[in-house]
């Protein structure tokens, strides 16, 4: 009973095989004792709807009513779980698919569009808890379904105002370049579509191979090669150029 492997190799760890010093067996090291792992927290849904006030200081809503107007706007904001913070910033709630809020980013954004780079982003389940055990998922995870042809972009602002132009798809973004790993990607019924941002095609499309029949997209590499667009642009620079 002492030798032998465990297969939980993450949670216990256990591997001793019978050792030989002279003729003498080893005695062995004591397993790791068990640890469960935390359950995933959740973020109430009072909380999240308590968010969905204060348009008129949300300066990204702002945006969206001056490009798409006001009906549009608050579709998007209804689509997407769009929250606003007492200071006026934008959170993008992170709702996946069995409806549960995993957390919201906040970021702040200027009337152009562009996002305020003076103010950093930050997640709304630390000013509930600092312990808070979440799991993050892809923004508009909520959304998807085997039906529709998904696409994936990284910017949350992308995601929502292309879906507006591209209304084919259901957008989704993973809200960061280094936000693509098994585990969120798991949570996908499909993936059709995949728009990388200016240098991360390579990286996003080995991430993504798994996914028969998914395109990888690159106009935005050509645009920046060609100086339409400038560096680190994203489809939705493309976009709103072509518009």
């Amino acid at each position: 009973e002492k030798w032998g492997r465990c297969e939980r190799k993450d949670s216990c760890g256990y591997c001793e095989y019978p050792k030989i010093k002279g003729n003498e067996w080893q005695p062995p090291r004591e397993p790791k004792p068990y640890i469960p792992p935390k359950q995933t927290e959740y973020v109430s849904r009072e909380i999240v709807e308590s968010t969905f006030n204060n348009f008129r200081q949300n300066i990204f809503f702002q945006y969206l009513v001056k490009t798409f107007g006001g009906q549009v706007a608050m579709d998007l904001q209804s689509n997407y779980n769009i929250g606003t913070t007492k200071t006026g910033g934008t959170i993008f709630w992170q709702q996946d698919r069995g409806n549960r809020f995993r957390t919201g980013k906040v970021i702040n954004y200027k009337p152009d569009g562009h996002r305020d780079k003076d103010k950093f982003s930050w997640f709304v389940h630390k000013k509930i808890r600092e312990d808070f055990n979440y799991q993050q998922c892809f923004f508009g995870l909520h959304l998807v379904s085997v039906e529709k042809p998904i696409a994936l972009c990284e910017s949350e602002k992308t995601a929502v105002m292309m879906s507006v132009y591209e209304p084919q798809f259901t957008w989704i973004a993973s809200g960061g370049s280094e936000m693509l790993n098994d585990i969120r990607l798991a949570e996908l019924p499909r993936l059709d579509k995949v728009f990388a941002d200016n240098g991360q095609f390579e990286k996003w499309a080995k991430a993504t191979r798994n996914f028969a029949g998914r395109q990888m997209d690159v106009t935005v590499d050509q645009a920046v090669k060609s100086g339409l667009i400038e560096k680190g642009s994203d489809i939705l620079d493309l976009y709103q150029l072509k518009k």
